[in-house]
């Protein structure tokens, strides 16, 4: 048992180190923004710590009145979850304005070219 546990930590550790390695990549090629690098190198942290100290989040759902530390983790995630859905959403429909303003100014534009050369 204690060998499972010590490879589900080194597992998650070496998983996490390579994955904020990855989103360091990501952005030095200039894909992301300073505000996201700081979100998910703090996440991937997050999970080196649940990975070395299981017992936290028992202690901390335990402190919050949830019963278990997984129910915790899948509460968390699941309103992470609907969180990023919600800036999703939001990006969509700033786009979506920006696309009709867009178009709009096309319209005019080739209205007025139509009516010059006439």
């Amino acid at each position: 048992m204690l060998e499972l546990i010590s490879l589900y930590k080194i597992l998650f550790i070496v998983l996490a180190i390579l994955a904020i390695s990855f989103v360091l990549g990501i952005y030095k090629n200039g894909k992301i923004s300073m505000k996201v690098i700081i979100l998910w190198i703090f996440l991937w942290f997050i999970l080196i710590i649940f990975s070395l100290i299981p017992d936290l989040t028992t202690f901390l759902a335990n402190y919050l009145g949830i019963g278990r530390g997984i129910d915790l983790l899948f509460i968390v995630g699941i309103l992470g979850a609907y969180y990023l859905l919600f800036r999703l959403y939001l990006n969509i429909e700033n786009i979506n304005q920006d696309i009709n303003k867009l178009v709009t100014e096309i319209a005019i534009f080739n209205e007025n070219r139509e009516e010059d050369e006439k």
